[in-house]
């Protein structure tokens, strides 16, 4: 016998000495009262159950460690889930700052079209019965208003989805619109200036806006549109501040009857009219993506319309430019550094060189390309190039013409201006997509 045997005997002769004869009252029917009462675990809950029971034994030291792996696998898949859901639908972009350039909406031969973002690979969106144009895509990138002629030689003042379809009226019977239409940062309201067909005594058929053109907001969301102001205000050019809460536009006035035309404020409603400068001729305003600065135009010493900077409470008013050219639509940069704008090299609005104005220190750069069109110019999304238009003639206005190539310049290194020839091009915009 070993020793480690004989220190068990002589611990259970030690236990066993010192152990009551009987066992104490009730003890039994206790212990017994409790295990009835104890909710007992399934056995198929056991690795008993499903393994042999040595593999169970063996299993068991890291059981806890496999349904830890599990629960965090489980987590896992749950987000990764998530993930692959929420990236399915379309994401927005934000309504400032860059962006990713998405297709390009053209108003080419009265009709509207869509072209991918170098400008080609062109479809047909939208085709009225006679025109269509002034197409603007939403901040948002997923809708575009527009103007389209009507039987009677009015406009009709519609919105419709980025492919094209669900197209709305939000108003008709406007004569002698503006160019262009002006989207609030939430991509649910508009803002243009139209003269109600109703004041028209003879319907000339012009599009461009005489000084009675009234302000026009529009509400996408429930597909209205009405004139705000009064039936004595009279503007052109309205612009949504980055907040929507004012509408920035050039204030007309009858003839003979009030000042010169100036930059004026108001709320949405018509309501909180304010002017922000006296300089004559003040209007086609653009909002920095701050909100606290508005480019405009204004006459210069010679009567010819200049660039100037404004506080958005009137105050410290900066003279941008001083020749005897006219300049025409500044346009900020999406990141708020740069103005592109045109300067006009004749009267006709045919013939402007492309231009940017750097904010920070008031340089002013020519872009190297073509003569373009007055008309507005359109900033990539993230900022890279400028979208101009080309005229056939630019020093023969009196020639049957139209414009026929769209100019993209470069806008980060000076870069020579890419031509493509599009007849009939008028006006474009550019959507912006989620980075």
């Amino acid at each position: 016998m070993t020793a480690q045997m004989d220190a068990d005997r002589t611990m259970l002769d030690y236990f066993v000495a010192r152990s009551t004869s009987t066992r104490p009252d009730g003890l039994l029917e206790a212990a017994l009262t409790v295990v009835g009462q104890t909710r007992q675990r399934p056995a198929w809950r056991t690795l008993d159950w499903w393994l042999p029971s040595a593999w169970a034994d063996r299993g068991a030291w890291y059981g806890r460690r496999v349904a830890i792996v599990a629960v965090v696998g489980l987590l896992i898949a749950v987000l990764l889930s998530l993930v692959v859901l929420g990236g399915s639908g379309h994401r927005l972009p934000p309504p400032f700052g860059l962006a990713k350039p998405g297709a390009i909406a053209m108003d080419i031969g009265g009709d509207i079209y869509l072209a991918d973002a170098n400008g080609g690979n062109r479809t047909k969106l939208f085709a009225g019965p006679h025109w269509d144009g002034h197409a603007m895509f939403s901040p948002d990138g997923t809708k575009i208003v527009f103007e389209s002629g009507q039987d009677d030689n009015s406009t009709a003042l519609m919105v419709m989805r980025a492919d094209g379809t669900g197209t709305t009226t939000l108003i008709s019977r406007m004569a002698e619109d503006d160019t262009v239409i002006s989207w609030s940062s939430d991509s649910r309201w508009i803002a243009t200036a139209a003269r109600p067909m109703d004041e028209v005594s003879v319907p000339s058929g012009s599009h461009v806006p005489g000084v009675d053109v009234r302000i026009i907001v529009g509400d996408v969301g429930r597909g209205t549109a009405s004139i705000v102001g009064g039936s004595e205000l009279f503007g052109h050019d309205p612009r949504w501040s980055p907040d929507g809460t004012m509408l920035a536009f050039g204030r007309n006035y009858r003839c003979c009857s009030g000042p010169p035309d100036s930059l004026w404020l108001m709320r949405p409603d018509g309501t909180g009219l304010r002017q922000l400068s006296s300089l004559p001729g003040g209007g086609v305003p653009a909002w920095s993506p701050d909100g606290r600065r508005i480019a405009f135009l204004a006459e210069g010493i010679d009567r010819d319309s200049d660039l100037y900077l404004v506080d958005v409470d009137g105050n410290d008013v900066q003279k941008i430019t001083d020749t005897p050219l006219d300049e025409s639509f500044p346009v900020w940069s999406p990141d708020g550094t740069k103005i592109a704008f045109l300067t006009n090299q004749n009267p006709y609005g045919i013939k402007a060189e492309m231009e940017i104005l750097d904010v920070s220190d008031g340089r002013v750069t020519t872009l190297q390309g073509p003569f373009v069109t007055a008309n507005p110019p359109v900033w990539s999304p993230d900022g890279s190039h400028i979208l101009g238009y080309v005229w056939g003639t630019p020093d023969d206005p009196g020639s049957v013409q139209s414009q026929d190539a769209l100019a993209i310049f470069d806008a980060t290194n000076g870069s020579e201006a890419v031509d493509i020839p599009i007849a009939g091009l008028y006006d474009s915009s550019w959507q912006r997509l989620a980075p």
